[in-house]
């Protein structure tokens, strides 16, 4: 975990047909410039030296899981994580646990952010999105655990986890995880892994359908329930039952959603090389309700929503000599609620929503440049009903435990016929 190399780019991202015409975007791309050329100079000074718990675990450099930068992993830290932290030489060994050194880990999150939405008043705000503890490892000779603790902005704490089972031999192994966890965002490839800018691509992180409520799913969400895998070289087939989304969009709620049907996802991801490229595959299928009335036994529910999600994300990274590294990902969901009659949204609602994105990381001053596009159209049917977020970023690891990023987005959204643009300056220490 937290094991990370840099690698940088330079960036060739043409923003085209920008909307607002307002002046404080373009201050905050000035910033964005500026704060470049300051990675540029600063990455000058790093260190190679690992810190983070893996690191001290393994006495290995980040470089050895991470790519190009921490969180984001590479082929042999993909597969760590599907073997539950596992080197091949580990499998079928008793573990030792005892060294919690190796075993817990944290990140904190800092940012100070603008914002410029349009009939709204302009401003400026420092975040801490994110101040995290983590504990992961293999504890015996088959299982493994992983709890996560965090606060957002807040003093609230959000504390997840689930235990992990792995039976077999290194290069085909079936592993089963139980407990609250994330579905597919920060546990694929090729887009769907842990970011290396501070966001992500909106299809997957909002709804993608303007259905509102209940249909309110989104691939960010964790949830609780089982996933059923099975691993053979790079690739990696893998079934999650989990509870679904409650009425509130929330899949980690304690209450809510108390029917007992269950929804399903079935992937099918891929490593493709030893840097970071693949692809992943999926299917989801979900329901959820309008109204579900609590009372033991539980009361019969007024309307029952269908929906499902379908897609396929990619990433292809190429080696450029004497330069660096040059990748290109991207991701196509379609999606498809089935409304009951009566309902608000009276028919059956279909969307369509994709991102191109691309990285730059130039190895010599050891920065990486980021460009980023996605479209959402959440209602085929309806004319002029696309969102467009346009981004772009550069982050650099000044020290392995100490990153930098700095990032600026415009969103365009015809649905709401609201542009947005915001920039972000986020600190981030991993330990």
């Amino acid at each position: 975990m937290f094991m990370g190399r840099r690698l940088r780019q330079q960036s060739f991202f043409q923003k085209k047909g920008y909307v607002g015409g307002q002046s404080g975007r373009w201050a905050c791309i000035l910033v964005l410039l500026v704060f470049s050329e300051i990675c540029l100079l600063l990455a000058t000074v790093q260190e190679s030296k690992a810190i983070p718990a893996f690191a001290r675990k393994y006495k290995a450099n980040c470089a050895m899981c991470h790519y190009p930068v921490v969180p984001r992993l590479n082929n042999f830290g993909q597969q760590y994580r599907r073997a539950g932290y596992r080197t091949p030489g580990e499998f079928n060994k008793d573990q030792d646990f005892t060294n919690v050194n190796n075993m817990v880990a944290g990140r904190i999150r800092s940012q100070f952010v603008y914002e410029n939405k349009e009939g709204f008043v302009e401003r400026t705000e420092f975040k801490s999105p994110e101040f995290a503890l983590y504990y992961s490892g293999a504890i015996s000779r088959n299982f493994s655990a992983w709890m996560h603790a965090t606060a957002n902005n807040s003093t609230d704490v959000d504390f997840h986890g689930h235990i992990q089972g792995v039976f077999g031999k290194p290069n085909s192994f079936f592993s089963f995880r139980i407990g609250q966890m994330h579905m597919l965002q920060q546990q694929g490839i090729g887009g769907f892994d842990s970011p290396l800018a501070i966001s992500t691509t909106p299809i997957n992180n909002i709804p993608l359908t303007s259905t509102g409520k209940p249909v309110t799913f989104t691939f960010n969400k964790r949830q609780k329930g089982i996933e059923l895998a099975y691993i053979r070289g790079p690739g990696q087939l893998r079934l999650q039952i989990t509870n679904g989304l409650n009425e509130d969009g929330s899949g980690t709620a304690d209450s809510g959603d108390i029917d007992p049907d269950k929804d399903y996802l079935v992937a099918y991801d891929h490593i493709l090389d030893d840097i970071a490229s693949g692809f992943t595959v999926f299917y989801y299928h979900g329901t959820t309700h309008g109204t579900v009335t609590g009372g033991f036994p539980p009361s019969a529910v007024d309307r029952e929503f269908n929906y499902w999600r379908a897609g396929v994300n990619v990433s292809k990274i190429f080696h450029i000599p004497e330069f660096g590294f040059f990748e290109l990902q991207g991701g196509y969901t379609r999606s498809h609620d089935n409304n009951p009659s009566g309902t608000p949204a009276g028919t059956d609602i279909d969307g369509n929503a994709f991102y191109v994105e691309s990285q730059q990381y130039i190895t010599g001053p050891e920065v990486t440049f980021y460009e980023r596009f996605s479209l959402i159209d959440p209602d085929l049917t309806r004319d002029n009903s696309t969102r467009k977020d346009y981004t772009i970023g550069v982050v650099t690891s000044l020290q392995t435990w100490f990153r930098i990023t700095g990032e600026y987005t415009f969103t365009d959204n015809d649905v709401t016929g609201i542009s947005d643009h915001v920039g972000t300056l986020e600190l981030q220490i991993n330990y």
